[in-house]
């Protein structure tokens, strides 16, 4: 195999850092408090003092919230539907495994706004050299399906004038050869054109020395004239990319992050003040013992004193305020998502248009993953030869501005993640 097909694109790179700490933020737990380039380490801290502190962080959720609020109206009531009596069988098992429509599309959206950006493959199972016509002509019965496909594993891609010219997916497969044997692991490339697909993998043990190769039945044309990779984009940078729905807030979410383990710092170490004990010569250190764990020793003269040492109400209350305002405004920048981005103006024809109409981020998501969704059940009638035109899938835009404001102010940040 040609090792072009392992690179990734340029865009892929500029977006990834960005995209995967906002997918950290969103899933929360040990994707957060298991990370500790998440955690800033002090100049002055010790192995054992970061240790103790990084054991004892919790990550507040507070962007799961966000981008469940925003998902949740988007999707709220079904998506209305124009289809095809042939694409009625896959509202009910969008991706063969018994999920509906519905419930697929969702998740699709709530992770393009978590992520910023999702992919879905329309495909179709077809007999090894067979061409579509020649799969619709022996009268089998087929039925297209979509896959969900993290932005991770779309390394590869080409524009033109027509748009997607071809892309290369990653994914990773397990084969079971026989009962009770060990499960085959193969790590697998596929670079899908306007014409046909071609498939390459190689096994996962011993990778870095094992090329790819065409996989068996891997090679396929399908003649549908188009890459049937549809891309739902929270916040577009590109055909390909995008910005999650946090991504103004992300690092506020990780500053208070990093200040409630300082705060909690602050408590634990008043919670076992500083024994500060003065006056005793050095060549005694070894043998002066002080019924305290954390302790402070000088050779200051005039006699062995010793006292406790604890911060300040003063600190206590700074950081508590900071991180209130911090909190605070993650609210505020969120809250702007769903409010108008400019004033219409105060003239009777601005007063008529309707609030469905205002150019919010909320409400562009909604029509980009209709057109998105619409797309998914064309490439499907495609599929089948069916009639396309005329499917559409059109999402909730109409949202109430105070509702929204109540849900994000009233959001309790989750300790846990969701994904």
């Amino acid at each position: 195999m040609n090792s072009s097909y392992e690179q990734k694109h340029p865009l892929y790179a500029a977006s990834f850092t960005k995209r995967r700490k906002a997918m950290d933020l969103y899933e929360g737990g040990e994707r957060i408090e298991g990370n500790r380039a998440y955690l800033t380490r002090h100049t002055y801290e010790s192995d054992k003092q970061y240790d103790i502190r990084a054991s004892r962080a919790t990550y507040r959720n507070f962007a799961a919230p966000i981008v469940d609020v925003f998902a949740s109206f988007i999707n709220e009531g079904r998506p209305e539907r124009i289809l095809p009596d042939a694409l009625r069988p896959i509202e009910a098992d969008a991706d063969r495994y018994g999920i509906t429509a519905d419930a697929f599309f969702a998740d699709v959206t709530r992770l393009a706004a978590a992520g910023g950006a999702r992919f879905v493959i329309v495909d179709m199972e077809q007999k090894k050299g067979e061409t579509v016509a020649e799969d619709r002509a022996s009268g089998r019965r087929m039925v297209p399906y979509f896959t969900s496909i993290s932005p991770d594993d779309v390394w590869d891609w080409g524009m033109d004038a027509k748009g997607l010219a071809w892309a290369v997916v990653h994914s990773e497969e397990m084969e079971h050869p026989a009962a009770f044997a060990a499960p085959l692991r193969y790590e697998t490339l596929t670079v899908w054109t306007r014409d046909s697909w071609t498939r390459y993998r190689r096994p996962m043990k011993d990778k870095e020395n094992t090329e790819y190769a065409i996989a068996e039945d891997g090679e396929r044309r399908h003649g549908l004239g188009t890459v049937p990779l549809v891309p739902f984009l929270f916040e577009p940078t590109s055909h390909m990319t995008g910005l999650p729905a946090t991504d103004d807030v992300l690092s506020l979410i990780l500053r208070i992050y990093r200040r409630d383990s300082e705060l909690d710092k602050m408590l634990f170490d008043r919670a076992v003040p500083l024994l500060n004990v003065g006056g005793v010569s050095q060549e005694h250190w070894d043998t002066f013992v002080v019924a305290s764990s954390n302790a402070l020793m000088s050779t200051e003269p005039g006699g062995i004193t010793a006292q406790y040492v604890e911060p300040s109400g003063t600190a206590f209350q700074a950081q508590a305020e900071a991180l209130a305002r911090d909190e605070a405004s993650v609210r505020e920048i969120a809250l702007r998502m769903v409010r108008p981005q400019s004033a219409v103006g105060e003239s009777a024809e601005s007063k008529a248009i309707d609030k469905t109409q205002l150019d919010t981020q909320l409400a562009s998501f909604a029509r980009r993953s209709g057109s998105a969704e619409a797309l998914c059940w064309k490439l499907a009638a495609r599929w089948l030869g069916a009639k396309e035109d005329g499917s559409e899938a059109k999402y909730n835009e109409s949202y109430d501005v105070g509702e929204a404001t109540v849900k994000l102010k009233g959001q309790t940040p989750a300790k846990e993640g969701q994904g």
